[in-house]
């Protein structure tokens, strides 16, 4: 694996400046990490949670062994998804994967959790993935408007959702009424 040199660095000092400026950012992210991970450690949760409330066509749970969450982009569960591969969704044990490009999503995934880092390719991923039958969900604003099918929002207190009923639907996914009774009900908007 070689070391492609960016305009301006050339060699080992250019590495090393480079190095220099992450350790100096590295405080900062390691302090807001812990903000988040508590979050997110919430949300791997809900995740687990809306198992308990959403059907999957039945010809998906026949042809695939595990019950695959996924995260497409930036990663901010930690380790908190890998937990949940010591639970179980209608008897299939649960597999985490990680995708950094949409194309490499398939028919392992149940559920994509699409990244904020993902924002500007939403539209084209949420076309991608038409072709599964996964519950898309994200935390980005807007998400649901936009063609996803759970949108976490972030109340004073607690965390809400959004669902977007007709994007669910027409990937043969049912979603129970009790989740529906604690959503806002959002349809897609044109582009």
């Amino acid at each position: 694996m070689g070391f492609q040199h960016g305009k301006g660095m050339t060699g080992w000092p250019g590495v090393a400046r480079l190095l220099l400026i992450l350790l100096m950012l590295l405080p900062a992210t390691i302090g807001s990490a812990a903000l988040v991970s508590s979050e997110y450690r919430l949300k791997a949760a809900l995740i687990y949670k809306l198992t308990r409330f959403v059907e999957w066509p039945d010809a998906k749970n026949q042809t695939e062994e595990d019950f695959g969450i996924c995260i497409l982009g930036r990663d901010d569960f930690g380790g908190a998804l890998d937990a949940l591969e010591k639970r179980t969704v209608n008897e299939h044990p649960i597999r985490i994967h990680r995708f950094v490009q949409s194309e490499a999503v398939d028919a392992r995934c149940q559920i994509l959790f699409i990244s904020e880092s993902k924002r500007p390719f939403l539209r084209k991923i949420l076309r991608f993935v038409s072709q599964y039958p996964v519950l898309t969900i994200s935390d980005m604003e807007g998400f649901a408007r936009r063609g996803g099918m759970i949108e976490f929002t972030q109340g004073e207190k607690r965390i809400g959702f959004r669902i977007n009923l007709g994007q669910a639907v027409s990937a043969g996914l049912k979603i129970a009424a009790p989740l529906l009774d604690l959503a806002a009900i959002i349809e897609t908007e044109q582009p």
